[in-house]
């Protein structure tokens, strides 16, 4: 995952798709179906110091950890559409508002600054404190209907977490509301926050006070989250699976192995009807929203990163090669 600078993990995109009815669960498979080489596909787009987060928002696809910060590329054709000019980028971005969230380590150390990004121009209108310690880093940002949240906490005291909500227009923190111990990531959907707890857990979160209004058993290692038409999926490092969480029932309806060893770092996102998991075994697998079944795999390896759909396109980001690769979805 990081090492505070140093391993991206990716930032779910945070959208919607496609998704249909949930199968019932069903044991994982035993074996992924072979990879697809896509190293030598074109339309790769080199980047430094290193590709990180990635978020597809509109048809653009911003990706963080690339001079001068975030760059935004044209879902469609890679070119390059914006350019902001930040600090080091640790954790998951959002959107809403009619911006671009994000949080930036203003020292180099510790994600402490919160972003609110004009999309069209690539400028920074908004640099907004976040409460002490600091925004957690590898975690992730989520939008509700009134306010950006953030995880707040250090790596080293999992036990003190804390949720930060951050008003979009004043650009101040509003509230804060103690968080699960071990939160590791946080979305936003159907009128609640998601927060993925590392002992395997999603607890479901009232914004309005931060009441717990479920807690879903998932898998070892949950982290990151991405939100579809009519479910959570949460990326669990630990075992290499996908859990699907029914947002009506708060129960996991199937889980799905998208990797045959556990994931360094690693993302989630959703888009044109599938769940794509980046991964550390493979570069990527892709999960059928309707069926969760495992569409594809791609490879080969390359290290830890991100994932984002836009375009016609999966993007994959690769921290250890400097590299994003485009593939074109099937």
């Amino acid at each position: 995952m990081l090492v505070l600078l140093l391993t991206a993990c990716g930032a779910d995109d945070g959208g919607s798709a496609s998704g249909g009815t949930a199968g019932t669960s069903t044991a994982p498979p035993a074996e992924l179906p072979e990879a697809e080489d896509i190293s030598g596909l074109p339309g790769a787009i080199p980047g430094e110091p290193f590709p990180d987060f990635a978020l597809a928002r509109d048809g653009v696809v911003w990706i963080s950890g690339v001079q001068p910060g975030i760059v935004g590329y044209d879902g469609a054709t890679g070119e390059q559409r914006a350019a902001v000019e930040t600090s080091d980028v640790m954790l998951a971005m959002d959107a809403g508002f009619g911006a671009l969230w994000a949080v930036e380590a203003s020292d180099g150390q510790y994600p402490d600054t919160v972003l609110r990004i004009d999309p069209a121009t690539g400028q920074v209108t908004a640099r907004i404190p976040a409460p002490e310690p600091g925004v957690l880093p590898e975690s992730s940002l989520a939008v509700t209907d009134d306010a950006v949240w953030a995880l707040t906490g250090q790596f080293e005291d999992p036990e003190d977490r804390s949720l930060a909500a951050v008003d979009p227009t004043a650009g101040t923190v509003r509230d804060v509301f103690p968080a699960p111990p071990g939160a590791a990531a946080v979305r936003g959907g159907f009128g609640s926050l998601w927060i993925s707890v590392a002992d395997g857990s999603v607890v479901r979160v009232d914004p309005a006070d931060g009441s717990t209004q479920a807690t879903i058993d998932t898998g070892r290692g949950s982290r990151f989250l991405t939100v579809t038409d009519d479910a959570v999926w949460v990326l669990n490092n630990l075992d290499g699976t996908v859990s699907r969480i029914d947002p009506d029932t708060d129960d996991v309806v199937a889980t799905v192995t998208v990797s045959a060893g556990s994931v360094q770092g690693g993302d989630i996102a959703a888009g044109d009807g599938s769940v794509w998991a980046r991964t550390t075994e493979e570069l990527a697998t892709e999960v059928d929203a309707q069926t969760n079944e495992v569409l594809r795999v791609l490879g080969p390896p390359a290290g830890s990163g991100s994932v984002a759909v836009a375009g016609g396109m999966v993007w994959l980001t690769a921290h250890d090669v400097r590299t994003t690769y485009r593939v074109p979805l099937s």
